[in-house]
């Protein structure tokens, strides 16, 4: 499986912290802080840490920005610049753009720009949202121990039209379904829409997989993403 690589503007406590957890989960992350101090504190723990002002449409595009799997706007000071910044992602070309929300005037604004991926740091742990950007598909999970987690991840389609004892979770992934949850056709990845979705209870070996099917998984990360990828 190829590198992910991700770029995170604004290097305050959360952006920070999600680029040394992006990094420590395998991906290759570009850095940007208009400080010069706050480049300095993690240039050491990512790939590349670059001062620029990223309303600046040549500073960022001369980073290559519309290249990466995705772009995190982490700035928190105000939203000015997040708003200027994420214009100037969306001219670029960039296809994934993830927004830290600042209030809640900024998170309406950030809607009228088509942006669907808007983040609550508190809600949303730097971590958890690392593993969510290097493992495309998880939706959400819940650690049970050290090494075992609840994992809730969106069918792949390469079981899709298949049972769940055609798929050989257990045998071959090593992991056991708990439950399905069937969504509509339209899913935001909101709480709301998670939550309310409807729970199968438990599936029986002969369910068959459908498109919008959420499956809620027990077993370790690393069987997780052979599941998902392999």
């Amino acid at each position: 499986m190829a590198t992910k690589k991700f770029c995170v503007i604004g290097l305050g406590y959360f952006g920070s912290n999600l680029a040394r957890s992006l990094t420590k989960n395998g991906a290759e992350v570009l850095a940007i802080d208009k400080d010069i101090r706050r480049v300095e504190e993690v240039q050491d723990e990512v790939a590349v840490a670059v001062m620029l002002d990223s309303t600046d449409k040549d500073a960022l595009r001369s980073q290559g920005v519309q290249d990466f799997d995705a772009v995190i706007v982490a700035i928190g000071e105000g939203f000015e610049n997040s708003i200027i910044t994420t214009s100037i992602l969306q001219e670029l070309g960039v296809k994934n753009i993830y927004n830290r929300m600042v209030s809640k005037l900024h998170a309406r604004i950030l809607h009228l720009l088509g942006i669907e991926n808007i983040l609550l740091p508190e809600a949303e742990a730097a971590d958890h949202l690392a593993r969510r950007l290097v493992m495309p598909g998880l939706i959400d999970s819940f650690p049970l121990s050290s090494t075992h987690s609840i994992f809730i991840v969106k069918v792949p389609k390469k079981f899709i039209g298949k049972t769940i004892r055609e798929s050989n979770t257990r045998i071959e992934y090593n992991l056991n379904v708990v439950t399905i949850k069937k969504l509509s056709s339209v899913f935001n990845q909101t709480p709301d829409s998670l939550y309310e979705a409807e729970t199968t209870g438990v599936p029986d070996p002969s369910y068959r997989f459908e498109e919008n099917d959420l499956v809620v998984l027990f077993g370790n990360e690393k069987d997780v993403r052979n599941f998902l990828y392999e």
